[in-house]
């Protein structure tokens, strides 16, 4: 009976509207989606009359056709349990409504998912702990669940309802959305109001859909940052045809830093031109993070100007209440938006330190607050303007944050004495003023400067025959074009002189002989520093040459000698190896001479670098076989090797060291210094040459072997081939 008198109600209602207004069919772009109708009348634009097109407007009024039908059901609710559980009861094949407002419900009915034609969902003041799945809900239009306790909402609760267009989730106490809970391809939501909640941030992704929406309510949450934890980004190849957004009555105090929601180029806010954002009754901090985007758009708002645009300071106190747009944007004021730095920023105590964004600078301010000398440290970055006027500074000594500074000023102190290392480490185009001080000599490193953009003033001071560059640095800048800015007066003689007025002639005429005695003066030091350069590039060539001219083979007998040769080589490469075991090492065998191979010789269980300074030490000479991986990263046996033999040969004149050019490297292939050294001088045995004999080569440097010096005969000592060549003999190995 309720619902026959409800149907009569509904049909009167509808024909009421019908009178008043003219509905049509509309089809909303970019949605699969053909029940909605639009108030003609109503969203007819004159577009030089609105800016909104009638597609904006039917997002916001339109209507879905089952509500202009009578026929539609209402669901009957049934209370299963007294913990709030329920079922629905009624006819699942048409298109029904579930209605219950001021009930005790925890959650949805458990029976919801049979009745998949439920185009509206209104239960309000309610206990729902949790939406749950609806996923089975495919024609839901409107959800309702305000005044409830809801206290999240997912990113997949509402994904698979593609015709969900109004959602109400208002006094619920919700705490966390995740990313793309309201905005995705698959979702049309036009309307969603989450107002009155506790989020304390909210996700740019549920603030820029793709598809067109009316309006987006998030005000009145506790909302202190917008955030961006899965990266979002804006197309700059879509369109976004957008909607409002309120984010109203919210703890949002500093401007939004665009970098850090994944916008590193402002322009592209652009692409969101067509949103509306509504901002006020925040306490905003007016500093320099608002500036680049008020720069940006300040040219957009003269032609797009909205009430809600016009947002008020309240940080710092002395712009509280003042409008951003009508003070600092049409005022053009923007330069007054500034970030204060504090003593964690390196700001001085005594000082005010600000960065001003508009001008991309750092400001130092410490006028007038008594320095005796320059602060130690200031702000990091470029860019900086030093003010130390008004105190009592005596001395301009160097500071590293000189180099980063373009406007340093330190007027009216008491400076007397500016040290050059300060001057060197100033920016020739700095802004520089030292006018009002004492100072009575000038580095000569000023020269560097130009006089009308370094601000001197008038100073007197005592020239000599040192300053003749003075008048060369006042006629070439031309500084008496800017005499009242800079102006060098000079005591010569018993007269005071103008720079300007000066010329050479009126420093020192009888210093020739001195000039040219300083000239001589510097080609010698200049000659000394070149000999010094190219004895040090050359020193391990100087010392090998030495070694080799100065020193003859030692006769006397070494008893703590234990082989006669040390063998240092790549055992890694396996034709070398092979060269090495069979050939070189059987030859020196043959003749006599005890060799030490590491690879071969070496203990098991010994400490690998104690063992081969041990056996280093008790060899008499060294072979080293050069290949092109013999000193790098791969092989570090053999640098350690190389580095003992080196030491050894250094510190014992007798020894010496043959190097057989194994690969035929160039002294540019060699990265070691001492090694490259044998190659430049020739020292070294070319593996390659045949018009030497190799291991007669080696015979004739290594000398007799130690147990001939002992009084031993050997049976091979005069064993050396006359016609095998090195080449021929590692034909022979293979």
């Amino acid at each position: 009976m309720f619902n026959h008198v409800f149907s009569l109600l509904f049909i009167a209602q509808c024909i009421q509207n019908a009178k008043l207004e003219t509905w049509e069919k509309w089809i909303p772009p970019s949605i699969n989606r053909t029940d909605l109708l639009c108030p003609s009348d109503h969203c007819t634009r004159d577009p030089t009359q609105y800016v909104t097109t009638k597609n904006d407007c039917c997002t916001c009024w339109a209507e879905p056709s089952w509500k202009f039908d009578p026929l539609t059901y209402d669901l009957v609710l049934e209370y299963t349990r007294r913990g709030g559980t329920a079922q629905l009861i009624g006819d699942i094949t048409v298109n029904s409504r579930l209605v219950h407002n001021n009930g005790f419900l925890s959650h949805l009915p458990t029976n919801v998912c049979n009745f998949v034609n439920i185009v509206e969902i209104e239960v309000t003041y309610n206990r729902i702990l949790s939406i749950g799945n609806i996923s089975c809900l495919p024609i839901l239009d409107t959800l309702d669940l305000s005044h409830n306790s809801i206290d999240s909402i997912g990113n997949s609760t509402f994904k698979y309802l593609p015709l969900l267009r109004v959602l109400r989730l208002t006094y619920n106490g919700i705490t966390t959305m995740e990313p793309y809970a309201l905005a995705g391809t698959t979702m049309s939501i036009f309307l969603a109001d989450l107002s009155f909640n506790n989020m304390t941030e909210i996700d740019l992704s549920n603030l820029i859909p793709e598809n067109r929406f009316c309006r987006y309510d998030f005000s009145s949450n506790k909302i202190v940052e917008i955030v961006s934890e899965q990266n979002f980004q804006i197309d700059v190849d879509k369109i976004y045809h957008g909607g409002f957004v309120y984010l109203d009555s919210n703890d949002i105090t500093q401007w939004f830093d665009f970098r850090d929601l994944g916008i590193d180029d402002i322009n592209i806010l652009g692409k969101v031109m067509q949103f509306g954002f509504s901002l006020q009754n925040m306490k905003w901090t007016c500093d320099c993070r608002m500036e680049p985007f008020l720069e940006l758009s300040q040219d957009v708002l003269k032609r797009i100007w909205r009430d809600y645009y016009n947002l008020t300071c309240w940080d710092p106190p002395e712009y509280r209440g003042v409008s951003i747009t009508d003070f600092f944007m049409e005022g053009d004021k923007l330069d007054l938006l500034v970030c204060n730095k504090s003593s964690a920023d390196k700001c001085p105590k005594e000082c005010y330190c600000f960065y001003q964004l508009k001008n991309r600078r750092t400001v130092v301010n410490c006028t007038g607050v008594g320095l005796l000398e320059l602060p130690k440290y200031v702000p990091e970055g470029d860019n900086l303007t030093l003010l130390f006027d008004e105190n009592d500074i005596e001395f301009l000594e160097y500071r590293e944050y000189f180099n980063r500074s373009s406007v340093i000023s330190l007027s009216k102190n008491k400076l007397h004495t500016i040290s050059s290392n300060a001057i060197e480490s100033i920016d020739s185009n700095a802004v520089f003023d030292l006018s009002d001080n004492n100072m009575y000599a000038l580095p000569r490193d000023f020269q560097s400067f130009d006089p009308c953009i370094t601000k001197l003033g008038k100073i007197k001071i005592s020239c000599g025959c040192g300053d003749h560059w003075l008048v060369d640095w006042v006629k070439n800048k031309r500084a008496e074009k800017c005499k009242n800015t800079t102006e060098i007066i000079c005591f010569i003689g018993n007269r005071y002189v103008s720079t300007i007025d000066l010329d050479l002639g009126d420093f020192c005429n009888n210093d020739s002989n001195l000039t040219f005695l300083n000239i001589s003066f510097g080609i010698v030091i200049a000659l000394l520093l070149g000999l010094f350069g190219v004895l040090y590039t050359f020193r391990y060539e100087l010392f090998i040459l030495k070694r080799r001219f100065m020193n003859q083979k030692s006769t006397r007998i070494c008893p703590l000698l234990k082989y006669d040769v040390f063998i240092s080589f790549d055992d890694n490469d396996t034709e070398l190896r092979f060269w090495v075991m069979k050939r070189l090492a059987s030859y020196l065998k043959g003749a006599c001479y005890k060799t030490f191979i590491p690879c071969r010789d070496g203990k098991f269980g010994d400490i690998r670098e104690e063992a081969l300074i041990n056996n280093i030490n008790i060899c008499k000479n060294y072979i080293v076989i050069l290949c092109d991986k013999y000193h790098t990263e791969d092989t570090f046996w053999t640098t350690v090797e190389w580095k003992y033999i080196w030491h050894s040969f250094k510190q014992n004149k007798e020894r010496q060291i043959i190097m057989i050019n194994y690969h035929q490297l160039d002294p540019s292939e060699v990265r070691e210094e001492k090694l490259k050294a044998f190659i430049r001088v020739s020292t070294d045995i070319d593996f390659s040459n045949r018009k030497h004999h190799l291991f007669k080569e080696i015979h004739d440097r290594l000398g007799s072997p130690i147990l001939t010096n002992n009084g031993l005969k050997c049976a091979n000592t005069k064993f050396i081939p006359k016609s095998l060549h090195s080449q021929d003999m590692f034909m022979l190995d293979i």
